[in-house]
């Protein structure tokens, strides 16, 4: 069995743990962080796979070329990894069950927000993977809204600062709220086992602040070309955020891409984690 050459300072250590134990949860983060570069290179493989396909004939045959050279060395990556989580898998088993294993009253952590904690912890040394961290998919709609009544539809006095009117105290007071939720149940683990003490993660302040000023990253204008009048002029604006909306042109149905949303909680709640 491959061990851990390195061990995390979480702050949530259970107080009697061995180094075994130790090793063993070290093991099971080992067994998330491949398992999520496996998600990102099955991710890279398809649009490789595309690529090479060339169907409406884009790329030269030294770029399809090139692109055959990087889906070679993604699957021979994707499979090193499965091969070292075949090796892991049986430890990796032994702490998910342990740790969301039911005490004698029925009650124990969630075997989802198990596997969240150790794919958060995962990702300390590659931000590219706290999109696949939160188990299931992140999704908050209500959290959603609330941003974007803050930071979007609102609207600013004249010293830039926004106006701080009924519905966006309520959004503000919304936001908080979801978060408390969102963190109580998806990063917090309730119930001491074997390898960890009862850890419940809070928000600072500081914390929300932080995640209301990365919420919009940048904006894009549109604009109206007349021809016949040979004039052009301003059409809307629309916002880059952490959320994005997506309408299907044959339904009308819009769909929400929430992954930025939770990566960016992710980055935010690993640092309560450590010493």
């Amino acid at each position: 069995m491959k061990k851990a050459t390195m061990t995390l300072s979480i702050n949530f250590w259970n107080e009697k743990i061995t180094d075994e134990l130790k090793n063993e949860f070290m093991q099971a983060v080992t067994f998330e962080a491949n398992s999520m570069n496996i998600q990102m290179l099955d991710e890279q493989i398809e649009k490789l796979e595309k690529k090479i396909s060339n169907e409406k004939d884009t790329y030269s045959k030294e770029e399809v070329a090139a692109f055959k050279v990087q889906l070679q060395a993604s699957e021979d990556l994707k499979k090193k990894l499965e091969d070292e989580n075949a090796a892991l898998n049986e430890t990796y088993n032994k702490v998910v069950s342990t740790m969301s294993q039911k005490n004698k009253d029925g009650f124990g952590n969630k075997k989802d927000v198990v596997r969240t904690v150790l794919r958060v912890l995962a990702t300390w040394n590659n931000s590219k993977l706290t999109k696949y961290a939160i188990i299931p998919a992140f999704s908050s709609p209500a959290l959603y809204e609330a941003l974007e009544t803050i930071h979007v539809t609102s609207k600013a006095g004249d010293d830039g600062n926004i106006i701080m009117s009924k519905e966006v105290k309520e959004a503000y007071k919304q936001a908080s709220q979801e978060l408390e939720t969102i963190i109580k149940t998806t990063f917090s683990l309730p119930f001491e086992t074997e390898y960890t003490a009862k850890t419940r993660v809070k928000m600072t302040a500081e914390d929300k602040k932080l995640l209301n000023e990365v919420y919009v990253s940048n904006f894009k204008d549109k604009w109206d070309a007349d021809e016949e009048k040979g004039t052009i002029s301003f059409k809307s604006r629309s916002y880059t955020t952490l959320v994005r909306a997506t309408k299907d042109k044959k339904t009308n149905e819009v769909r929400y891409d929430y992954s930025k949303l939770g990566s960016t909680i992710s980055k935010i709640v690993i640092r309560h984690y450590f010493k």
